[in-house]
């Protein structure tokens, strides 16, 4: 699904935009649970992998080589839980930040995160945000402002240079007369 399509269905640029970034926002959410899950297989994947070699060491040691084998192996354990904690966080921060930035409309993300302070930047667990993120994009869009699409306003036609609508225009409604639409009556 994509704007253009939305459009030719009749509806309205401004709202088949809002629409395409919800259901950006709402991809990127699956993207990372994802990514989440295939991280935490991964992970689990190694760790059964290790014990499964552990085991069969243990078959030839004595008692006291199978208790210093357990410690050294609760102790990777640990430390293999940790950085895939660790990876899974950085993942959601990594996603959100995404997200962020094409809600705000950047042209270039790599880019703007190059501009960014990432270590003053935490995602906030509760809904998914950035925070600090605001305030760092104010300071890169002043100085950067090509880095991201601007605000678009529609043009105000103006005849004579007296900021007249054209809408009460004699040459206008000569047409629409003349195409046998009503003639405007805005702008008289």
């Amino acid at each position: 699904m994509n704007k253009k399509e939305l459009i030719e269905l009749g509806i309205a640029e401004d709202l088949a935009e809002k629409i395409i970034i919800l259901h950006g926002k709402d991809i990127e959410g699956h993207k990372t649970k994802l990514t989440t899950a295939e991280t935490e297989l991964t992970a689990a994947k190694a760790q059964i992998t290790e014990a499964n070699k552990q085991i069969d060491a243990f078959k030839g040691m004595n008692i006291d080589q199978i208790k210093a084998s357990a410690d050294e192996w609760k102790t990777k354990a640990e430390q293999a839980q940790a950085e895939a904690v660790k990876q899974v966080a950085q993942l959601k921060f990594d996603h959100a930040l995404d997200g962020a930035l094409t809600g705000a409309k950047a042209k270039n993300a790599k880019a703007v995160k190059a501009l960014l302070e990432m270590a003053n930047l935490k995602l906030n667990e509760a809904d998914g945000s950035i925070i600090g993120l605001d305030d760092q994009l104010k300071k890169v869009k002043e100085g950067n402002d090509y880095l991201f699409e601007g605000e678009t306003t529609d043009p105000q036609i103006v005849i004579k240079g007296n900021n007249q609508s054209v809408l009460g225009d004699k040459v206008v409604d000569a047409a629409r007369k003349a195409a046998g639409l009503p003639i405007s009556t805005q702008g008289k």
